[in-house]
């Protein structure tokens, strides 16, 4: 009797997984042979299965052997951002004869340098490939951040804020066509939320390690923050060496001068090109490197179901951006030691850390992404509104736990960045859209840098006013990104609706690849 209920169980078990091979079959064979010239087309089977534990161990991989590193790299790059934050603690602005203003054009110049440099630097990687391109662009801002060590004037201050923004514009579209080529599409985001964490943990451990670094003021006849720039910019250009011999050139051509051998067997390459194909049948649709002309970024430009993107790229983040920039100087100003201000921006850094993981987390897990990415303006307007309320002086510690609310609170760039990958269907056009919402980002940012003025310090009345303003704007602007996205769908809908079956059977056979996302049969995630 025992036995035979063993059995009986095990013959449900093996139904159900021939079950679900079949069906797997059965939907992988609607997904037609890749482009002759995409990277791993050779390892394309439509009939090909595998195990849930055998993909588990090529997500395990790439975790480790990929994200990993990117992570590291990430750290480095956080370096350059937090250094000369911190160097605010150590009268950077003093040593230099510097006002807020002059230090506000610096940030500002860094942005346009950075936006300047980010849809060229990935039109060259859709073209030739993002390996070489990554790491040395790493390397070069390396070698400028160790040299503003030196400057001794304005001048030297906004040359080389404007050679970093070049170099580093092109990282964060850069890496998420590197993961784009080893993640499924609910995969990214998460991995991307990772990288974002991991950026608020590295501005925490280099807050630590900047604390230290500036006691060094006086050795040799040099400011603290001497030490913390030369120090930083040689930690940049090392992993940027790493990188430049580690990193893979994509999922099937993964060795390197330092990994000789190929990260995935032969049957687990099988997986991992599979797997991608038939959950983002358009990442197979265009060769690997496609060459990318103005005609697609302007058709880019002017698709209806993206132009919301780049009205919400230039004020969904604008929120936090003065807040977090200025922190260490507003802690400065509301009387903390520089020691104090130093440590203090720790909290938020891993605040941050749990928040945003667990907003892309729940976002992957209901499949939304609209409300979600409304939860941060939700948090930051009373946050704000707070700060309007306390009196002009005292209540620095009060103060200083509503600003670590704020920049704590949760971000929605891993959400955005998986949306708008989704949302643009075809290879080509969804590396001039990431690159697109970074520029439309960057010019925000510059925007943002010019909202805490020195006429305004220390407590931001009219700053944080505007902000409010900002994150209102933010809200209602998602909502209607909703229903644009809604209602195309709807008139796809209604469209494929009145074709005859015969019609809608010839519509999908035949329809040409250049057509993307506007085809009939794609529906826009929101």
């Amino acid at each position: 009797m025992y036995g035979s209920k063993i059995y009986e169980e095990k013959l449900d078990a093996l139904s159900l997984q021939l079950s679900n091979t079949s069906t797997l079959v059965e939907n992988s064979l609607d997904i037609a042979a890749p482009h002759k010239l995409f990277e791993g087309g050779e390892y394309y089977d439509p009939l090909a299965t595998w195990t849930p534990e055998e993909e588990s161990k090529v997500k395990m991989k790439t975790d480790v052997r990929l994200l990993g590193w990117l992570s590291v790299m990430y750290f480095g790059m956080q370096l350059d951002s937090t250094s000369m934050a911190n160097a605010l603690a150590d009268n950077f602005l003093h040593d230099l004869g510097f006002d807020m203003t002059e230090y506000g054009n610096g940030i500002m110049i860094h942005r346009i340098c950075y936006l300047i440099g980010g849809l060229p630097g990935q039109l060259i990687a859709t073209r030739f490939g993002y390996r070489y391109l990554f790491s040395g662009l790493m390397c070069a801002w390396g070698l400028v951040a160790w040299t503003q060590a030196w400057m001794q004037n304005e001048a030297g201050f906004y040359v080389t804020r404007a050679l970093i923004g070049l170099c580093e514009g092109a990282f964060a579209p850069l890496t998420v066509m590197c993961l784009s080529g080893f993640y499924t599409n609910i995969e990214l985001g998460f991995r991307i939320a990772i990288l974002s964490s991991g950026i608020n943990i590295a501005k925490a451990l280099s807050s630590l390690i900047a604390a230290g670094i500036l006691n060094m003021r006086g050795i040799g006849g040099k400011p603290g923050w001497f030490y913390l720039l030369l120090i930083n910019g040689l930690v940049v250009f090392v992993i940027g060496i790493i990188s430049l011999l580690y990193l893979p050139a994509g999922p099937t051509r993964t060795q390197s001068v330092l990994y000789r051998k190929p990260w995935f067997s032969e049957r687990e390459k099988v997986i991992v090109i599979n797997r991608l194909l038939r959950d983002d049948v358009s990442k197979g649709k265009t060769s690997t490197k496609e060459k990318t002309s103005l005609r697609d970024i302007w058709n880019t430009l002017k698709d209806p179901a993206l132009i919301g993107f780049w009205f919400l790229a230039l004020i969904i983040y604008m929120g936090k951006s003065p807040v977090s920039q200025y922190l260490v100087l507003n802690l400065r100003q509301l009387g903390f030691t520089r020691f104090e201000s130093t440590v203090l921006t720790i909290p938020s850094d891993f605040l941050r850390t749990v928040t945003v993981l667990a907003l892309t987390w729940s976002s992957g897990h209901f499949k939304e992404k609209v409300f979600h990415c409304i939860i941060p303006g939700c948090i930051e307007i009373p946050l704000f509104a707070a700060l309007l309320i306390l009196p002009p002086h005292g209540y620095s510690w009060v103060r200083f736990a509503i600003i670590t609310l704020i920049i704590g609170s949760p971000s929605s760039h891993p959400i955005m960045a998986s949306w708008i990958s989704v949302n643009s269907f075809d290879p080509k056009k969804r590396g001039i859209t990431i690159a697109l919402f970074g520029t439309f980002h960057e010019i925000g940012s510059i925007a943002a840098a010019q909202i805490y003025r020195d006429d305004d310090k220390p407590y931001y009345y009219t700053g944080n006013k505007v902000l409010i303003s900002i994150c209102a704007v933010s809200i209602v602007g998602l909502l209607i990104h909703r229903e644009v996205l809604k209602h195309i769908n709807r008139k796809k809908q209604r469209a494929w609706e009145s074709l005859s079956e015969v019609e809608q059977r010839e519509y999908s056979k035949n329809q040409e690849h250049s057509i993307g996302n506007k085809s009939l049969t794609f529906r826009f995630c929101y």
